[in-house]
């Protein structure tokens, strides 16, 4: 009995000093990085970028494997089932953590409970109208679709869509009525904006700004809680006195929670490197997309605690489910 009660303390040892090892040695081989959206959207470029700054600073591959689906929950629940090594991770999305988890009937996984997270991006969602609507700024817009409640129609990517729920928001912040129309992508939702097909529309800065510079619609607020360094002459919506309606999207770069604290920290630190590139940000900065150089795991767990206490009262006014 003693021996074999050796044996096995003498095994324990020799797998915890194996462990330790591969943290210590951590990267030694490809690391995969799962975006849960179809490549060539914004997410996919601000991952691959991402990734190829990461590979230059750790020594190893990064992987980019997009597994779109379910409102981006199949990538996520990929990963939280993971093996918690390092070697899988997710460029999250707020729909990933916040706004899909909160509409499903039984998410696959908790967005806090089952990762480790850190934010390294925020994109400010903003409203934009068709050419000819005749509303010159935001607050002729509020006259105009509070002045006939359900006459006017805005756009989204899909129900549930962060699109669809900035609608929901600033409908119940700012006391109007619309009727949402939901397309198949952002990119149909825009098209039908231009044309003339829907009046408005919620869209991020990226996709939206080439098209306000074009003229082929107006950008009239953003949802942001300040003004973009992108367009500094675009007025939020809350100093026009919509309290409360602030709306973003945040990409973040998570991991199972059971990943060890060394490897935890080794990531962040690299990531904090990453986002500190003048050229990344001057990339995200064309996509709207403000870089978070930071990368703080609890600071970013509350403020998607946060976001999830925030939109749960909203998905559930808006009754929309995945």
């Amino acid at each position: 009995m003693r021996r074999r009660q050796a044996l096995l303390a003498v095994a324990a040892i020799g797998a915890f000093a194996t462990a330790t090892r591969a943290q210590n040695t951590f990267p030694n081989r490809v690391v995969k990085l799962v975006v849960p959206a179809p490549a060539g959207g914004p997410t996919d470029v601000f991952a691959r970028q991402y990734a190829e700054r990461l590979h230059d600073l750790l020594g190893q591959p990064v992987v980019v494997e997009n597994r779109a689906g379910a409102g981006t929950t199949l990538g996520a629940g990929v990963v939280a089932k993971a093996l918690p090594d390092g070697y899988t991770l997710l460029f999250g999305t707020s729909s990933s953590h916040v706004t899909s988890p909160l509409m499903l009937r039984q998410a696959p996984y908790d967005p806090l409970k089952d990762f480790t997270l850190f934010v390294v991006g925020v994109v400010p969602l903003v409203l934009a109208v068709r050419p000819d609507l005749p509303a010159q700024n935001f607050q002729d817009f509020l006259k105009l679709v509070r002045g006939a409640p359900g006459k006017y129609t805005f756009g989204s990517a899909g129900p549930g869509s962060i699109n669809h729920l900035s609608g929901e928001l600033l409908k119940l912040r700012a006391g109007f009525d619309a009727l949402h129309v939901p397309f198949q992508g952002t990119n149909p939702a825009q098209v039908a904006l231009m044309s003339g097909q829907i009046d408005f529309l919620f869209d991020t800065f990226g996709t939206a700004l080439p098209q306000h510079q074009a003229g082929r619609l107006r950008i009239l607020a953003t949802l942001g809680e300040r003004r973009s360094a992108s367009a500094p002459g675009i007025p939020t919506t809350i100093e026009s006195g919509v309290a409360d309606s602030s709306a973003v999207t945040v990409n973040h770069v998570a991991m199972p929670a059971a990943v060890p604290e060394v490897i935890v920290n080794r990531l962040t630190e690299a990531t904090r490197k990453v986002m500190l590139d003048p050229r990344l940000a001057e990339s995200l900065s064309k996509m709207g997309i403000e870089p978070v150089a930071d990368a703080d795991p609890a600071r970013s767990s509350r403020f998607i605690a946060a976001e999830i206490a925030r939109w749960t009262p909203i998905i559930k006014a808006s009754g929309v489910t995945i």
